[in-house]
């Protein structure tokens, strides 16, 4: 009776898990609105110079270097996708091993000996935020490619007005802008993840590291001196 209770998760466990996914929930309706309806934010601001940029390629007969460009956000997200997928195959490994690294934990100071099967649950949740990251990356990918293909397609500054060249800079732009959304979103589960291992140590650890986070990616996206350069 008592190695069948002793494989229970902790009550206070499962609140700070739920707190954990109810904040990162929160924390992106919360930044959606502000960025994509009220216009302010690192994102926003950012959206509207991807929009001047689009609008200056129809100025140019030489697009070598927007080209250089898309390809540069191409690299850097298929760096962050496969770093992601190691750091995903390592975490999937941690579920084999259960028994020995959480006796590792166990000799951390303040941390409480941990239940095979909240161990499990722990370890879960971190693959899932990577598996989630992952996602976003490969799509923001995708969408770059296809701001290539555009970028492509525009048509010389002669021809702009006869072509619909404005119409497909708007593409563009809205296009690369979605991309860049995506790739946040990305980036965003990385600090997530970062809290979600103070979990290992115990539940109130990971509560304050989640408010933490929240703390450092509010100031970064809406109280950041990056912010009032570009504002």
């Amino acid at each position: 009776m008592g190695d069948a209770a002793g494989q229970l998760i902790p009550t206070l466990d499962l609140l700070a898990l739920v707190g954990y996914v109810g904040a990162w929930f929160g924390y992106v309706v919360h930044t959606k609105r502000r960025n994509l309806h009220q216009k302010r934010g690192l994102l926003a601001a950012m959206n509207r110079v991807r929009e001047q940029w689009a609008d200056a390629i129809l100025e140019r007969d030489n697009r070598i270097v927007d080209s250089q460009v898309i390809n540069g956000l191409v690299r850097k997200e298929t760096f962050f996708a496969s770093t992601t997928l190691l750091i995903l195959a390592s975490t999937v490994a941690l579920l084999g091993v259960g028994d020995q690294v959480n006796q590792l934990f166990r000799e951390i100071p303040f941390a409480h000996p941990t239940p095979l099967a909240l161990w499990e649950l722990k370890v879960a949740v971190l693959a899932l935020t990577f598996v989630y990251a992952f996602f976003k990356f490969t799509w923001a990918i995708r969408q770059h490619s296809y701001c290539g293909t555009l970028l492509a397609a525009m048509p010389m500054p002669d021809k702009v007005a006869e072509h619909g060249g404005r119409q497909q800079a708007v593409r563009l732009a809205r296009l690369s802008n979605l991309a860049a959304r995506h790739f946040n979103d990305g980036m965003r589960a990385y600090y997530f993840a970062l809290a979600e291992l103070s979990w290992f140590i115990n539940a109130w650890v990971f509560l304050l590291a989640t408010a933490w986070v929240i703390v450092v990616l509010y100031r970064r996206e809406f109280r950041s001196k990056a912010l009032s350069i570009l504002g």
